[in-house]
């Protein structure tokens, strides 16, 4: 197999962007509202049905012959009886033979109510005459049907009397019936159910897909940089593992998508023409719940294992979280220094990725935004610049506080992470107006938890797989078992056994 198409394979697999696959993923999104759809048209259906009227049909089939008399060829004689079809059918509603059935038949219907339930089809081809009955009461049906077939034939000859010549008169067989079916013919139960499920679906399909057409958040990358005007500096992948605590972003092994993202992202920023200086960026959001603290985790541990001194500062001084979701020790943090309570070396931790510093949030103050406002967040930040090489500052979304427009506007560049899905044109504008209040601008924005269709390095990723570079899998059953080598010679001392895994 060459390399392209184990590559094409591998994608075939994984889903490779359609024409409608948006649209697929929308009802896929929005599974619930097909179901209940589904069951509401189940339900509908099943309620119109029990409460529909049973129909019972009766049917007789008459085969129309008109013998050839003297002087008329058997042609003759058959495209007569082809011209007669539409007359016998017609007769089998005339006034005159339905009060003859109503009076032979004793069905207890009104010659109205019984014009409705019969009709007539004809045959001209196969000069074939078929009459059906349709009754909400069987025996009233089998009683119409069997008047029908015993005197339908004496009506004709009584309307044809004196018209044509001895032995010219027309005869009706029958040829099947009369009869009536033993079940009802409507309603329909398992084609009605299966239509109210059809319809259902339909509907809740229209549903999903009508809503993704209204849906107004930035769902690709694309979108996102043309609605911010700024550069995209990194597609980070959807991750289950970003989506719960924190600390697990640290551990997370070199040869994943979300290392890959970041390392993309690390790249771009060292290189990014707006941001010649990087030592300090603050990374944020239009809203909370985006994934600003994770991208800034990412981004420290990237730097961090590139060997550069790197700092992560939160800031989000009304709800500090990262103490408890990395497993820090220390509760004290920005805050208190900020306010002079405490120096900056005694709340700096160290974290479990070698490099890599942190300052948490500290105690919550009274006033937030006058601590961030003043002098000392640009003294403390100075501080922190001249011990690290990098220092990224987690802060809060930019709506509806002003806590990190103020916290942009004393650091090198910020950062906007747009999370996939989750705001709209609108609110992201609204966010990086924000910033330019306080005469300070965003300097890229990130898109997070992309689809894999979608993210970055999945290509890259694939490639990897194909061409054997790297080890992104780990068995699933653990280490394999252990082979034993000889370790020594023929010096004729004892021989050393080590394990050597593969």
């Amino acid at each position: 197999m060459t390399y392209r198409a184990a590559l094409h394979g591998i994608e075939a697999a994984m889903g490779v962007p359609l024409d409608l696959a948006e649209y697929v993923r929308a009802i896929v999104r929005g599974w619930w509202i097909v179901l209940v759809c589904a069951a509401a048209g189940l339900g509908g259906a099943a309620f119109v049905t029990s409460n529909s009227t049973p129909m019972y049909q009766g049917m007789v089939r008459f085969y129309v012959v008109s013998p050839a008399v003297t002087g008329q060829s058997a042609l003759q004689s058959l495209e007569l009886s082809r011209g007669k079809m539409a007359s016998y059918a017609s007769l089998v509603k005339s006034d005159a033979f339905i009060d003859k059935v109503v009076q032979v038949s004793g069905n207890g219907l009104t010659a109205e109510q019984t014009t409705d339930s019969v009709s007539a089809s004809a045959d001209s081809e196969t000069l074939m005459l078929t009459v059906t009955v349709t009754q909400p009461d069987f025996d009233k049906a089998r009683a119409t049907v069997t008047a029908i077939a015993e005197n339908f034939g004496s009506a004709v000859n009584e309307l044809e009397s004196g018209r044509t010549l001895p032995g010219g008169e027309t005869v009706l067989n029958v040829v099947a019936g009369p009869a009536v079916l033993p079940g009802p013919v409507s309603p329909r139960v398992p084609l009605n159910l299966g239509l109210g499920i059809l319809l259902g679906l339909a509907a809740g399909i229209v549903i999903t897909v009508t809503r993704r057409l209204m849906d107004k958040s930035l769902r690709t990358p694309e979108e996102v940089e043309l609605a911010s005007g700024l550069p995209l500096l990194a597609r980070i992948p959807y991750s289950h593992a970003a989506s719960g605590r924190a600390s697990r972003v640290l551990e997370k092994e070199a040869g994943s998508l979300l290392a890959e993202a970041a390392r993309r992202l690390r790249t771009n920023v060292d290189h990014l023409a707006s941001l010649p200086s990087a030592e300090v960026i603050t990374i944020t959001s239009a809203t909370s719940g985006e994934g600003k603290t994770t991208t800034a985790l990412m981004l420290a541990k990237a730097w961090a294992e590139a060997g550069e001194r790197t700092l992560l500062v939160e800031a989000h001084l009304r709800m500090p979280r990262l103490a408890a979701d990395i497993g820090l020790g220390k509760s004290t943090g920005l805050s208190d220094v900020l306010a002079g309570h405490l120096p900056l070396d005694s709340v700096i931790q160290h974290t479990s990725v070698d490099g890599l510093h942190t300052v948490v949030a500290g105690t919550v103050p009274v006033n937030p935004t006058e601590l961030l406002r003043g002098l000392a967040l640009h003294r403390v930040l100075e501080e922190m610049r001249k011990r690290y090489t990098r220092v990224i500052v987690d802060a809060p979304a930019l709506q509806p506080l002003s806590d990190a427009a103020l916290i942009g506007a004393v650091v090198d560049g910020t950062l906007v992470v747009v999370r996939h899905g989750t705001v709209s044109t609108e609110v992201l504008k609204a966010a990086l107006k924000n910033l330019e209040s306080v005469n300070t601008q965003a300097t890229g924005v990130v898109i997070n938890a992309l689809p894999a269709r979608l993210s970055e390095g999945r290509r890259r990723f694939l490639r990897r797989v194909v061409t054997g570079l790297g080890r992104p899998f780990r068995p699933r059953s653990g280490p394999r078992p252990a082979e034993w080598a000889p370790i020594g010679g023929s010096t004729g001392q004892p021989v050393k056994h080590v394990a050597r895994r593969r």
